[in-house]
């Protein structure tokens, strides 16, 4: 099931949310609406939570089913709230909005260039896969503008054929070019998805909606 939304007033949904297969994170405070559509659409537990004070979830973590990571800015006093079953760990690189800078499945990670040998090894410890360095043509946000689940792998539009192959073995799910919220190649920022559901911005077209129920076998 897709469900196209807007939180906090903006369409790019994944700025604000993470998720997988058993948990999502929102933001604190949010309305009952939000909570119900979250819960129907991606069928997890929701955790309402901050990271260092700031609703920006999805671009300040990311999570798989062994574990989630956030920034350096996290607060121990909202480590607490995090499930017994995921490693939890704090990534201390310039690089600091790992959401955005980090796409990852259970299979694999694709990670900005310039994160630090270090930071590399705690991806690699933390969500117990492999992580390769890499970008999308120039476009080195790799988080922000893919978007990848157990299930599927979107990429940005500039990505060759032999390209998105290639990715798609790596993560081991087949991938397709899209975009969302009418034409934005910030697909991982406008969509929140698990292998159960997704929520897009509801700027998005209907092209866009059925090519990401495609691409995600949903």
């Amino acid at each position: 099931m897709i469900q196209t939304t807007r939180i906090l007033n903006s369409p790019f949904l994944g700025v604000y949310m993470r998720t997988w297969e058993n948990y999502t994170l929102i933001p604190s405070n949010m309305d009952r609406d939000v909570k119900s559509l979250v819960s129907e659409s991606l069928k997890t537990e929701i955790i309402e939570m901050t990271v260092g004070g700031s609703k920006l979830l999805g671009s300040l973590s990311v999570m798989n089913s062994n574990g989630i990571i956030f920034s350096s800015i996290v607060e121990g006093s909202e480590l607490p709230k995090m499930p017994d079953d995921l490693n939890v760990a704090v990534i201390r690189d310039k690089l600091n909005a790992v959401g955005n800078n980090i796409l990852a499945n259970n299979r694999a990670a694709l990670v900005h260039q310039e994160f630090r040998n270090e930071s590399i090894r705690l991806i690699q410890d933390t969500l117990g896969i492999e992580v390769m360095r890499g970008m999308f043509g120039s476009v080195k946000t790799v988080g922000s503008c893919g978007l990848v689940t157990t299930t599927g792998l979107v990429l940005p539009p500039n990505m060759s054929d032999e390209e998105i192959d290639e990715l798609g073995k790596f993560f081991g799910v087949k991938g397709r070019v899209g975009t969302a919220n009418f034409g934005s190649i910030y697909i991982g920022a406008s969509v929140v998805s698990n292998s159960k559901g997704a929520l897009i911005g509801e700027d998005s077209t209907t092209v866009e909606i059925s090519n990401l129920e495609e691409a995600l076998n949903l």
